[in-house]
């Protein structure tokens, strides 16, 4: 009976420490989006520091460049007044190997200004899969699909039908 008990312990910390590892592993790749984030609405020159050489950028069904995206956000800082960038991000799931991993996360992101009372938001499921080079990992897919922005209500917002196509 206590060899059933101590293993049985011994079973149940080994998946605690197990899931505090994933855990660990999923908060470092969170951690570089952040600060993919940060950069996008202040300095997006520094961004191609965060993206490997073979980057793809997929967003809904179509392909985008990073020095696109990059021209977009300076343009978008240029015509805001006041600009607030937020992300709001969960972690569904993810793993990290010695030189490759990935996340699938849940992510709100929300522009919001000044200028013209602009509120964009942009609700998507988003699969980031990073590769170690050198010591920095460096994310070389991100893959968004747009999902419905269940947060705006149909009276709150002009533009329900238009965040929501699904009614």
């Amino acid at each position: 009976m206590k060899r059933f008990i101590f293993t049985g312990l011994v079973f149940i910390l080994s998946l605690v420490i197990s899931n505090n590892a994933l855990a660990a592993n999923t908060d470092m790749f969170a951690n570089i989006l952040k600060k993919v984030d940060d950069l996008a609405c202040t300095n997006p020159e520094k961004l191609p520091n965060f993206y490997g050489k073979s980057l793809v950028i997929m967003s809904d069904d179509k392909r985008a460049l990073l020095q696109n995206r990059i021209k977009d956000y300076r343009q978008m800082m240029s015509d805001f007044r006041d600009i607030n960038c937020r992300v709001q991000r969960q972690v569904l799931t993810g793993h990290a190997g010695n030189k490759v991993g990935y996340i699938l996360v849940d992510e709100i992101i929300s522009v919001t200004s000044k200028s013209n009372d602009t509120d964009e938001r942009q609700h998507s499921v988003c699969n980031y899969s990073f590769v170690k080079e050198g010591s920095d990992w460096k994310i070389t897919l991100e893959h968004c699909s747009s999902l419905p922005d269940y947060s705006i209500n149909p009276g709150d917002d002009a533009l329900y039908y238009f965040h929501n196509p699904l009614y």
